[in-house]
């Protein structure tokens, strides 16, 4: 006979359980336990120390906790709010979400993401909080982005269009070219190609000729003919794919190593 032993907690405890599930905010700081608790920091700290073996909270950095409602089940394991948590984790910093966590939120892609991609202008480490991985991608200047709410937070993630030039320049979090290929071929009716067109002319050449080179492949013509132009030298279709057995493609600079057949694979009968 397994006897489970009962979670009991004190009062100071439940004030702050409380008090946390009426904001329903998912993410709180030390000083505003202090506020709830109106006490010392030696008190707040007995506090916290015991709701994190209750697995009540999650410690997400120094000073940063994650409050794990009743909803999270008996050992606290929380997914559903990573998003949510995301804007905390940077200081409020300029950023969004992106890569292929933003392709799967658009509908782009049916992957489903077991990491957090976090686009930000400043480095920041790698970390692991509400069962999820959270990569923080340095970017020199961020791109186009659009504010959601998600119960009550607002969270930034980047524009559809954005996420496809941010998988063209780091192919690595997107699951590499092919699946930034299909990402465009899915959305195809709801882009504002207009939009794409424009934002890939204020970027690095070597994106504009990767986003070229699909459309083109993609059969998209005339978006593709809108983004010719010279190009002196060659960059890589897939800088981070094999750098060897690679064909030229003079129309679009680029060096392609990356087979046909492996971009379009996701096509039918293709």
């Amino acid at each position: 006979m397994v006897i489970q032993k009962i979670k009991r907690f004190g009062e100071r405890e439940v004030k702050l359980l409380f008090a946390l599930e009426q904001e329903n905010s998912p993410v709180f700081t030390i000083s505003h336990a202090r506020k709830i608790l109106g006490t010392g920091d030696a008190s707040v700290k007995n506090v916290l120390k015991r709701l994190k073996k209750k697995h009540r909270i999650i410690a997400l950095q120094r000073g940063v906790y994650l409050f794990a409602p009743l909803k999270s089940g008996e050992n606290g394991l929380w997914t559903e709010d990573a998003f949510r948590v995301a804007p905390s984790l940077v200081n409020g910093k300029g950023y969004y979400i992106g890569f292929i966590s933003a392709m799967n939120y658009w509908g782009m892609t049916e992957q489903l993401p077991v990491v957090v991609y976090v686009a930000l202008t400043s480095q920041k480490r790698n970390l692991r909080a509400v069962q999820a991985n959270f990569i923080f991608v340095k970017k020199k200047r961020l791109g186009n982005f659009v504010p959601i709410s998600l119960d009550g937070t607002e969270v930034n993630i980047s524009s559809m269009e954005q996420t496809i030039l941010d998988g063209l320049a780091f192919p690595q979090y997107c699951m590499g070219i092919g699946e930034v290929a299909k990402a465009i071929h899915f959305s195809r009716k709801k882009l504002d190609w207009e939009k794409l067109i424009r934002l890939a002319k204020q970027e690095k050449g070597a994106i504009r000729r990767r986003l070229g080179f699909l459309l083109e492949l993609l059969g998209f013509k005339k978006h593709a003919k809108a983004l010719n132009g010279h190009f002196s030298g060659f960059a890589w279709l897939d800088p981070t794919e094999q750098k060897a057995g690679f064909a030229y493609n003079k129309a679009w600079g680029l060096k392609i190593n990356v087979e046909k057949r492996q971009t379009l694979e996701f096509l039918e009968g293709y």
